[in-house]
């Protein structure tokens, strides 16, 4: 795949992005958006309806990683790309009593929505940083488990990302990810603009 465009610009463009699904996420964008897609990549409709409609509103993840992550009550928990907090509240919910959430995102409007839906939801043991997946804010072996919903597609260099989650994991911690994979080649291959890193 030919990438013209540099991976700062795309990193800076993936950050306008989502701080825009953060702040409207009624707009159109090139992938889907909202409780819609909560439902039909396994999310139940009571778990969506247990919360406030704007945990749900600016979700963009790609699957219901909870089943699989086994959370157990006094555990910290890793929400890498938290966007606006929703998987990162239901796990605030899994892990108590004891157990702690850090969600983790790049766009800093998702930061201050997650903080916002932590509170309506009333999860004190739920917190927000703003920092990049290349050079995660923590210590090493900080977490007993991860979730990834989504997030390598949006990096330009995915080694950096397994590397840094690889890291602040505790030895014998444990990641879920969903992501994004192609299984045929792409009609135009090049990424010419921002734009194309969404196609």
């Amino acid at each position: 795949m030919t990438i013209p465009v540099a991976a700062t610009e795309i990193h800076e463009g993936v950050r306008r992005v989502f701080n825009r699904v953060a702040d409207t996420p009624g707009d159109t964008f090139r992938f889907g958006v909202g409780a819609s897609l909560a439902r039909e990549v396994g999310y139940a409709d009571s778990v969506i309806s247990g919360l406030p409609s704007v945990a749900t509103e600016s979700f963009t993840g790609l699957a219901d990683l909870h089943p699989y992550v086994g959370l157990r009550p006094g555990e910290s928990l890793l929400d890498l790309g938290s966007g606006a907090g929703f998987d990162a509240v239901l796990a605030g919910r899994a892990v108590s009593p004891g157990g702690t959430v850090t969600g983790l995102d790049m766009a800093e409007a998702m930061v201050a929505k997650a903080r916002h839906v932590a509170g309506l939801a009333a999860v004190g043991n739920v917190t927000f940083e703003q920092g990049e997946a290349e050079a995660m804010p923590f210590a090493g072996g900080t977490f007993d488990a991860a979730l990834v919903n989504g997030i390598f597609k949006l990096c330009p260099d995915k080694a950096p990302v397994a590397h840094e989650l690889f890291r602040v994991l505790r030895a014998g911690g444990r990641a879920v990810v969903a992501e994004i994979t192609f299984t045929d080649q792409l009609a135009r291959p090049e990424i010419r603009t921002v734009d194309d890193w969404f196609r």
